[in-house]
């Protein structure tokens, strides 16, 4: 057995399309619900109490049901839904119902708010013309209707109308070859427009095409011409600036040193105030020994109270050490900042070759024999000379004895 419950909360695989009047399509179960509600509603505000029960009996209950009725394994939700389509559209024929969309049910329900009591002929007249149907009593509305309109004087309004519709359709008759001469005068002087904008077409379209041309060759002309230039430009810088590449190196090269003058005069200056620092924790210690403590004297001091001789050994070796390391950071320090100086003397030395070099004829053979050496002379390494390792005791007696 199939179940189709499921689409009472699913989209169906296709839209349910019915026409009452007015053509609706349905994606879901939830849709047609709220439209068969919108119709009742309708029906109730228009006082159609028998209508309402048609609908409510005969449709809105039918249709839950129709989705649970177990049916045969081959009958599919298509089958269904045309099944649901022939119900509301076989109701809504048989019972001469009114759709609310449907322009006649616009009409209905604005007539419903102007004057209600003429909803019930109103509805009933758009029934019997629904199923074909005249009587006596649609006769006599339809005298009722003709006095109405006659008491309401809106006859002898619709005859002055007609006749002002013929007098106007008379003189447009009359004037009719007048307007059929001015509308082919107005033709011919379209097409003698469309001529003379296609004549201009054509001529600004050549003129487009001169201009275009002109461009073109000029910008050819002017990009040959820069492509000359650069090429020159190219060659000199090739053959006669070829030194522009020193000019970034020694940069590059003064940027490192100074770098690196600045870093080992910080650490320079650190170890002078730790040495002081240093000597005066030292200082300050031997200064503050108990006399009275025993095992700060035997270690430190001896009993008569002078400095064990190791103190003065360490201390010595330990302050040599520290002068030693200063010292070396000072000097690197220097040569640094030496060759920082000199790559900044080399750097400005090309700059003024090179400026020189760009006004033609300023410089001879002669003077760049002299200007070129000092640009590129030896570098040197920057170290100042001097003793690499620190003066120890010993040397000092040995110096103190050969002086003697």
């Amino acid at each position: 057995m199939t179940d189709l419950s499921k689409y009472l909360t699913e989209d169906f695989p296709e839209n349910l399309t019915i026409n009452v009047g007015s053509r609706h399509s349905f994606g879901n179960y939830d849709k047609i619900n709220n439209w068969i509600q919108n119709e009742i509603e309708f029906h109730n505000a228009l006082n159609k109490s028998d209508f309402v029960r048609i609908l409510v009996n005969e449709i809105k209950n039918q249709l839950e049901p129709m989705f649970r009725q177990s049916r045969h394994i081959d009958y599919t939700i298509n089958q269904l839904l045309k099944e649901i389509k022939e119900l509301i559209e076989r109701v809504y024929k048989i019972n001469g119902l009114i759709s609310s969309k449907s322009k006649v049910g616009k009409w209905i329900a604005n007539i419903s708010k102007l004057n209600s009591s003429l909803v019930y002929g109103a509805y009933e007249y758009f029934r019997m013309k629904t199923f074909g149907t005249s009587n006596h009593n649609l006769d006599k509305q339809y005298g009722h209707f003709a006095a109405y309109i006659f008491d309401k004087g809106l006859e002898s309004s619709l005859e002055y109308e007609k006749e002002q519709y013929n007098e106007f359709f008379e003189e447009l008759t009359i004037k009719k070859d007048s307007l059929i001469k001015a509308l082919k005068e107005l033709q011919l002087e379209n097409e003698t427009i469309k001529e003379e904008s296609k004549t201009l077409k054509e001529y600004w379209r050549g003129e487009f095409k001169k201009l275009n041309k002109n461009s073109k060759e000029n910008f050819d002309n002017t990009l040959l011409e820069h492509t000359n230039k650069m090429k020159d430009s190219e060659d000199f810088y090739e053959k006669k600036l070829a030194v522009k590449n020193a000019v970034t190196y020694w940069s590059d090269k003064s940027k490192s040193h100074i770098k690196s003058s600045y870093i080992f005069g910080i650490i320079s200056l650190v170890l002078i105030i730790a040495l002081f620092i240093s000597v005066f924790s030292f200082g300050k210690y031997l200064i503050n020994i108990d006399l009275n403590s025993e095992n700060n004297v035997n270690n430190v001091l001896t009993k008569n109270g002078a400095l064990q001789y190791w103190v003065y050994g360490f201390f010595i070796v330990c302050l040599s050490l520290f002068v030693w390391v200063i010292k070396l950071m000072v000097k690197v320090f220097l040569s640094n900042l030496h060759l920082y100086t000199d790559c900044k003397e080399r750097e400005t030395m090309i700059l003024t070759y090179l400026a020189f070099e760009r006004e033609e004829k300023t410089l001879k053979d002669t003077d760049r024999d002299l200007i070129l050496p000092s640009i590129f002379r030896t570098s040197s390494n920057g170290y100042i000379k001097d003793d690499s390792s620190p003066k120890t005791p010993i040397n000092i007696v040995s110096k103190k004895i050969t002086d003697s």
